[in-house]
């Protein structure tokens, strides 16, 4: 579990030496992406275990937070780092119920924290300093 989480803090840090070169806009909407494909993956591993009343409770609980995220980033980008924070807590807390290989939980924590992190320290000090 500590190497998987490990390697998704890893792969965090790389996906933010990226962003590095970005500008605000371009980061807060990468990090919006990737909040989308994270959330899709629990879709997906419904769609192959899950039952009609979680495939469907799955996609309403996702769209609500796309749009939730959305909006929050329209006011304040950096809320974009928030919302994948807490999706890499629920990883950490719930994940291992939700029909995903073993692996990816931890993995998917340690890269959700650090990016979410990141996202909302780089995007709040470019709006402090400009």
């Amino acid at each position: 579990m500590i190497i998987e989480a490990a390697i998704g803090a890893g792969g965090g840090l790389a996906l933010l030496a990226l962003f590095a070169r970005m500008g605000n806009r371009a980061i807060a909407d990468s990090g919006y992406i990737a909040l989308v494909a994270m959330l899709a993956i629990y879709i997906g591993a419904e769609l192959v275990t899950g039952s009609l009343a979680s495939i469907i409770t799955e996609i309403a609980v996702t769209s609500a937070v796309i749009v939730l995220a959305r909006i929050a980033m329209m006011r304040w980008p950096p809320a974009i780092g928030g919302f994948v924070l807490l999706h890499g807590l629920y990883d950490a807390y719930f994940g291992a119920s939700t029909g995903v290989a073993a692996w990816y939980p931890p993995l998917c924590a340690g890269f959700d924290v650090v990016v979410g992190i990141g996202l909302v320290a780089i995007l709040h000090r470019r709006r402090s300093t400009s």
